[in-house]
């Protein structure tokens, strides 16, 4: 429990400057995948449409977030998007085990980069879990989403669809 809460204080602390901005390039983005032996770097998805999502094993709402998520994720790949997007998620846990047992309970077919030191979530500003960043193709950011609720899908989907579509 002290560790969550020395945890999301941490990242209070940090975010006290301005979120990176709509219409920006987003930062460098790369880390270790969390289940794999290999990284990830974003640069390598340019020309897809990336929903950069960041959590943690203690955040509430992220237990309900990335399963649907996920489920999003499945059902635009099936819907005929499957080569024009792709989810990251960024796990901020501080000992990646925790949120390998989150991922055992509840699993994402998507990419999931480890951040125990929060490098990323400083670079990005994140003010609060979750928090989602949309990016274009051509890396602009073009969204942010702070928080989860399952009301709020329908418009992450259809944000993640009209920028796909070039429609931003």
């Amino acid at each position: 429990m002290i560790r969550m809460l020395t945890g999301a204080l941490m990242i209070a602390a940090t975010f006290a400057a301005q979120a990176v901005e709509i219409g920006q390039v987003a930062p460098e983005t790369r880390g270790q995948r969390l289940l794999y032996e290999q990284s990830l770097d974003i640069k390598e998805l340019r020309g897809k449409t990336v929903l950069l999502d960041f959590w943690a094993s203690w955040c509430g709402p992220c237990k309900q977030s990335l399963p649907m998520l996920d489920q999003m994720r499945t059902d635009l790949v099936a819907a005929g998007y499957p080569d024009m997007f792709e989810i990251v998620a960024v796990n901020l846990d501080e000992d990646p085990d925790a949120a390998k047992k989150f991922l055992k309970r509840y699993p994402v077919g998507y990419p999931v980069i480890s951040d125990p030191e929060a490098e990323l979530a400083t670079l990005y500003k994140i003010p609060t879990m979750p928090t989602s960043f949309l990016i274009d193709p051509q890396g602009v950011v073009v969204w942010r989403h702070e928080g989860f609720r399952a009301s709020e899908l329908s418009e992450i989907r259809r944000r993640l669809v009209q920028t796909m579509n070039g429609e931003q």
